[in-house]
């Protein structure tokens, strides 16, 4: 009995040798190449709301994490200013069109002073569609459907053209961004399906190919690849087909394709 047990452990760690080989390198001795696929982080497409014109905030967003549809008004300029400039506009449209007229029934007026006329009369209505436009910017939508991630200018504050007051997330198209090397980027193609998982959650997602770089470029620092050999990468996209709420942007995920 004694001598069985050592023959037994010794066939054991052979049977397991044996195996790990099998599975490491495969039936022809050759290592198995890893899974096409790569490691990124969950990210989504995230639109600045800028004004088009500047003034007083007077109505603003609650708080951060707040849900929008596209054209909920998000914030609410003071119109005060710009009315007064729409009713100063129309007031230059009626006298620009009594004057017209004027020079219309005047028989002793040129052609080229009818024409002027007429010129004054329409640039004074273009002015008045411009202070009615710039009227409307005092109230500022929502650009797409998702979710308020930061508010950066509050009720009481002042708007600056083309300075950021929110960030609008579309949580519900979500896409991973992974990097695979350069001798092995001819396996990918748009529209290859991959599976994605992540630590968060057991589930695994559905992905497609959405982009794939038509150029290389370096291992970017803080992506390590598999075959460290390999420098040059190719920069892959996959939108996430069956994305629900566990999924957030900033997650790590892991993606294989297939």
């Amino acid at each position: 009995m004694k001598r069985i047990l050592p023959i037994v452990l010794v066939i054991a760690v052979i049977a397991a040798g044996g195996w790990w080989a099998w599975t490491t390198y495969g039936p022809n001795g050759s290592a198995a190449p890893a899974p096409l696929g790569g490691s990124g982080t969950i990210e989504a497409d995230q639109i600045a709301v800028t004004p088009q014109v500047s003034g007083r905030v007077i109505a603003a967003p609650a708080q951060e994490g707040t849900a929008v549809k596209k054209g909920d008004v998000l914030y609410k300029l003071d119109p005060s200013l710009l009315k007064l400039q729409v009713e100063q506009a129309k007031s230059g449209v009626s006298a620009a069109k009594a004057n017209y007229k004027h020079v219309k029934a005047d028989s002793g007026s040129s052609k080229a002073d009818r024409a002027a006329a007429k010129a004054q009369y329409d640039q004074a209505k273009v002015a008045e569609q411009m202070a009615r436009l710039q009227l409307g910017y005092t109230t500022i939508v929502s650009p797409t459907n998702g979710v308020l991630t930061n508010l950066a200018v509050r009720a009481g504050e002042n708007a600056v053209p083309g300075n950021t007051m929110a960030i609008v997330t579309d949580v519900a198209n979500l896409y991973v961004t992974i990097y695979v090397a350069e001798n092995r980027i001819g396996q990918v193609k748009i529209g290859q399906l991959g599976t994605l998982t992540t630590d968060s959650t057991t589930r695994p997602y559905a992905g497609k190919v959405s982009y794939v770089s038509p150029q290389a470029e370096f291992t970017p620092a803080s992506i390590e690849t598999k075959d460290q050999r390999v420098k040059l990468v190719y920069r892959v996209k996959l939108a996430v087909s069956d994305a629900d709420d566990a999924l957030k942007p900033g997650m790590p995920a892991d993606v294989v394709l297939k």
